[in-house]
């Protein structure tokens, strides 16, 4: 076989083409979003928060609520007879509170869930991000909270389990009543 040159570059120039794209798309999904000016698309927005509604639910700006992906607080209303009551479970004040503290009337930035966008109730699905910290992460780590993950696709899913873990290893919040375990 008779070496071309001109076949030879091509190919060679092919490759690092697929490896820069390669790597470059490996980099957009492993990152995580960046608070920013940047123009957003419609599962990633900037709001700000105008209610806490308790540890694991908020209104934003526009009057959407948004419950936060993968994870369950404590309630602190129940339904009777299609009645709203003020019945908090253990721990339900903590996590308002917390939940108050990290994000209450501040700008954060949403991150939808793509694959299922809404609840059962309506209420968009999200990751919750103010000033990068990912507020669901700090409910689960101060044992507020308890993993709920309704997809296997859920981004951030094993990372959740593992913060659990740990707060439950520490008994922290919840984790500190007897009857709580993972």
């Amino acid at each position: 076989m008779r070496f071309n040159k001109r076949h030879h570059l091509s190919a060679l120039l092919s490759r690092l083409i697929g490896i820069a794209l390669l790597c470059a798309a490996s980099v957009l999904v492993n990152s995580r979003p960046v608070l920013s000016e940047e123009l957003f698309d419609e599962n990633l927005f900037k709001s700000r928060v105008i209610n806490v509604v308790d540890g694991d639910t908020i209104r934003i700006k526009d009057g959407r609520l948004i419950r936060y992906l993968g994870i369950d607080s404590p309630e602190l209303r129940r339904k009777i007879d299609n009645v709203w009551v003020f019945d908090p479970e253990p721990f339900a004040r903590e996590a308002a509170k917390f939940n108050e503290d990290l994000v209450g009337g501040k700008e954060v930035l949403i991150e939808v869930d793509p694959v299922q966008r809404q609840d059962k109730y309506g209420r968009l699905l999200a990751y919750v991000y103010v000033d990068k910290t990912l507020v669901n992460e700090e409910l689960l780590k101060a044992g507020l909270a308890k993993t709920m993950t309704p997809s296997l696709f859920m981004k951030h899913r094993i990372r959740f389990w593992s913060i659990e873990e740990m707060a439950w290893t520490a008994k922290r919040g919840l984790w500190s009543l007897e009857e709580n375990t993972p």
